[in-house]
Protein backbone atom coordinates (compact mmCIF):
# COMPACT_ATOMS: atom_id res chain seq x y z
CA UNK A 1 0.00 0.00 0.00
CA UNK A 2 1.03 3.39 -0.76
CA UNK A 3 2.87 5.06 2.78
CA UNK A 4 0.85 8.24 4.33
CA UNK A 5 1.79 10.43 4.58
CA UNK A 6 3.93 9.61 1.53
CA UNK A 7 7.74 9.11 1.91
CA UNK A 8 9.10 12.52 0.35
CA UNK A 9 6.86 14.85 3.39
CA UNK A 10 9.45 16.58 5.82
CA UNK A 11 9.21 17.05 9.19
CA UNK A 12 6.94 19.99 9.74
CA UNK A 13 8.87 23.77 10.19
CA UNK A 14 8.28 26.82 9.71
CA UNK A 15 5.47 29.39 9.64
CA UNK A 16 2.67 28.36 8.24
CA UNK A 17 -1.41 30.08 7.82
CA UNK A 18 -4.43 28.60 7.64
CA UNK A 19 -8.22 29.86 7.79
CA UNK A 20 -10.97 29.72 10.32
CA UNK A 21 -14.18 31.16 11.18
CA UNK A 22 -13.42 31.19 15.30
CA UNK A 23 -10.90 33.51 16.92
CA UNK A 24 -9.38 32.15 19.10
CA UNK A 25 -10.03 29.04 16.51
CA UNK A 26 -12.49 26.15 17.43
CA UNK A 27 -11.20 22.78 18.09
CA UNK A 28 -13.50 21.49 15.38
CA UNK A 29 -12.11 23.63 13.10
CA UNK A 30 -8.33 21.57 13.38
CA UNK A 31 -9.82 18.15 12.39
CA UNK A 32 -9.21 16.65 9.08
CA UNK A 33 -11.79 15.38 6.66
CA UNK A 34 -11.02 12.06 7.78
CA UNK A 35 -12.03 12.95 11.58
CA UNK A 36 -14.99 14.82 10.36
CA UNK A 37 -16.14 12.07 8.10
CA UNK A 38 -16.17 14.32 5.40
CA UNK A 39 -14.79 14.36 1.72
CA UNK A 40 -15.47 10.65 1.22
CA UNK A 41 -14.19 10.26 -2.34
CA UNK A 42 -11.17 12.70 -1.57
CA UNK A 43 -7.53 11.13 -1.46
CA UNK A 44 -7.79 8.44 1.08
CA UNK A 45 -3.82 10.05 2.50
CA UNK A 46 -4.99 13.81 1.88
CA UNK A 47 -7.98 13.25 4.47
CA UNK A 48 -5.58 12.62 7.40
CA UNK A 49 -4.28 15.97 6.30
CA UNK A 50 -4.54 19.59 6.97
CA UNK A 51 -4.54 22.39 4.38
CA UNK A 52 -1.91 25.53 5.60
CA UNK A 53 -0.11 27.97 3.51
CA UNK A 54 3.31 29.13 3.82
CA UNK A 55 2.44 32.37 2.36
CA UNK A 56 0.08 35.06 4.54
CA UNK A 57 -1.23 35.93 0.80
CA UNK A 58 -2.63 32.35 -0.47
CA UNK A 59 -4.57 31.61 3.00
CA UNK A 60 -6.64 35.79 2.35
CA UNK A 61 -7.04 34.49 -1.27
CA UNK A 62 -8.54 31.11 -0.23
CA UNK A 63 -11.03 32.74 3.04
CA UNK A 64 -12.59 34.84 0.37
CA UNK A 65 -13.68 31.91 -1.14
CA UNK A 66 -15.65 30.66 2.01
CA UNK A 67 -18.63 33.24 1.30
CA UNK A 68 -20.94 31.85 3.65
CA UNK A 69 -18.63 32.07 6.40
CA UNK A 70 -19.73 34.98 8.48
CA UNK A 71 -16.24 35.91 10.48
CA UNK A 72 -12.87 35.04 8.58
CA UNK A 73 -9.77 35.19 10.35
CA UNK A 74 -6.89 33.82 9.46
CA UNK A 75 -4.44 32.56 11.59
CA UNK A 76 -0.13 31.94 12.02
CA UNK A 77 1.15 28.69 13.80
CA UNK A 78 5.02 27.93 13.81
CA UNK A 79 5.72 24.36 13.60
CA UNK A 80 8.53 22.65 14.62
CA UNK A 81 9.42 18.72 13.83
CA UNK A 82 7.67 17.37 16.97
CA UNK A 83 4.11 18.85 15.31
CA UNK A 84 4.06 16.59 12.65
CA UNK A 85 5.11 16.46 8.73
CA UNK A 86 4.43 18.72 5.35
CA UNK A 87 4.42 18.01 2.26
CA UNK A 88 4.21 20.68 -0.49
CA UNK A 89 0.68 19.89 -2.35
CA UNK A 90 0.87 23.54 -4.29
CA UNK A 91 -2.29 23.96 -6.88
CA UNK A 92 -2.38 27.27 -9.75
CA UNK A 93 -4.00 29.27 -7.43
CA UNK A 94 -2.42 28.54 -4.38
CA UNK A 95 1.07 28.00 -4.92
CA UNK A 96 2.60 27.79 -0.97
CA UNK A 97 -0.36 25.24 -0.19
CA UNK A 98 0.93 22.68 1.90
CA UNK A 99 -0.73 19.53 3.75
CA UNK A 100 0.43 18.78 7.31
CA UNK A 101 -0.31 15.55 9.20
CA UNK A 102 -0.79 16.98 12.90
CA UNK A 103 1.36 14.40 14.84
CA UNK A 104 -0.74 11.55 16.47
CA UNK A 105 0.29 13.09 19.98
CA UNK A 106 -1.34 16.43 19.17
CA UNK A 107 -4.30 16.54 20.17
CA UNK A 108 -7.21 18.93 18.69
CA UNK A 109 -6.56 21.57 22.08
CA UNK A 110 -3.20 21.08 21.14
CA UNK A 111 -3.32 22.28 17.62
CA UNK A 112 -5.57 24.74 18.48
CA UNK A 113 -3.56 26.65 20.84
CA UNK A 114 -0.87 26.49 18.14
CA UNK A 115 -2.50 29.24 15.86
CA UNK A 116 -2.72 33.21 16.22
CA UNK A 117 -4.95 35.30 14.94
CA UNK A 118 -2.95 37.56 11.78
CA UNK A 119 -6.08 39.21 10.99
CA UNK A 120 -9.45 39.20 9.88
CA UNK A 121 -10.66 39.14 6.31
CA UNK A 122 -13.70 41.49 5.65
CA UNK A 123 -16.31 39.64 2.77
Amino acid sequence: SVPCPPRHASAASGEVFRCFQHDPPANSELRTHEERNAAPDADPCRRKSLSVFRRLEDAEHQIKLFRRWKKRFVAKAKLDAWHGVIDQTPTDAHPSHLSWWPDASLTLDARAALFNQVCEVMP
